[in-house]
């Protein structure tokens, strides 16, 4: 926490998780997630407020005060984190669907409900308080990393989740939890990297298209529930529906001998999947995501300058009435 009379500081914000629809017990069992500052926000979980009138004709140069008031808001933003098998645990059922058993997650039509806490330093209240953001809903995630490149600085091979939500209501000043929450500890709350895909390790990962293993530069995962948000004859959100689930892999690779059948799939399809794994002395971990039907058009790969020819593969999940297009597995043994 920052001195008194200071303003605030990113590096005191906190952000904890609950299950469920308000309302809320903050205590310390509530998930705590640690966020990313090169999220660029780490966090933008807002409510965006509308004023309506005073646009009118009057005489006079100057919108008339008296003719303003309080529209409606919504409330929506994102926030950015390493992602471990621990934090799959905790997330995979906002942001594919329930535990069907085993640790296998598939879609759920109706996204789960779940509330946010967000401590912003507000070290001149008398006691600490917390933003509440409650009823949110995931309305988009998206993982992806890349390899890194020789002698670049930073970390680019770690994982890379952002959560984007809509959400029903905000409440300010919502006690912060004392205790609190301590911050998860142990191997599973390790973060990804990239290379967990790596099918050489004694764990094997993988990073598969078309039937074959590949080595890739890097990826993007994206799901979309493309959630609409209803108003009714209220100025508060009265439904957070899904439209249509969307979900896209786009792979960045080497284009080489052992890459050539990914140019034209054909219309057909086939399956994808990405398991990232990793052990820790008798512990293992891995978290699979696969794509049950995966059809990418043909991309030509092109000159992008001396040190490569660029090939990618951008492909949608589709599903069926008897198979779900996609599903998540997370093994924390």
């Amino acid at each position: 926490m920052g001195c008194s009379g200071d303003p605030a500081f990113g590096v005191y914000g906190k952000l904890l998780l609950e299950p469920g629809e308000s309302s809320y017990t903050w205590d310390s069992s509530s998930v705590r997630l640690e966020i990313l500052e090169s999220g660029n926000p780490a966090e933008n979980l807002q409510r965006h407020e509308r004023h309506v009138g005073g646009q009118g004709i009057w005489g006079g140069l100057y919108p008339l005060a008296s003719r303003v008031r309080e529209g409606g808001h919504y409330i929506y933003g994102s926030f950015t984190l390493n992602p471990s098998p621990g934090y799959f645990e905790s997330l995979l059922p906002y942001l594919v669907g329930d535990d069907a058993g085993g640790s296998v997650f598939n879609p759920n039509d109706c996204p789960n409900w779940f509330g946010l806490l967000v401590y912003r330093d507000d070290h001149w209240e008398a006691s600490d308080v917390g933003w509440e953001v409650a009823d949110c809903r995931v309305d988009r995630w998206e993982l992806f990393a890349r390899a890194p490149e020789f002698r670049e600085r930073g970390v680019p091979e770690l994982l890379t989740l952002k959560v984007h939500i809509i959400a029903k209501t905000e409440v300010k000043d919502t006690a912060w939890p004392s205790p609190e929450p301590s911050m998860q500890e142990g191997a599973m709350y390790a973060p990804y990297i990239f290379q967990d895909t790596d099918d050489t390790g004694a764990l094997d990962g993988t990073f598969t298209l078309n039937a074959t293993d590949r080595d890739v530069f890097g990826f993007h995962l994206t799901y979309d529930n493309n959630l609409r948000a209803l108003f009714t004859n209220s100025l508060t959100l009265s439904h957070v529906v899904e439209t249509r689930r969307d979900i896209t892999l786009d792979v960045h690779l080497p284009w080489s001998e052992n890459n050539e059948d990914l140019y034209d799939m054909s219309y057909v399809g086939a399956a994808a999947q990405i398991k990232f794994a990793y052990s820790v002395g008798a512990n293992a971990y891995s978290t699979q995501f696969d794509i049950t039907n995966y059809k990418a058009p043909a991309e030509t790969p092109f000159i992008k300058d001396r040190n490569e020819v660029y090939f990618t593969v951008g492909g949608r999940a589709y599903g069926d009435a008897s198979n779900k297009e996609f599903q998540a597995t997370n093994d924390n043994s």
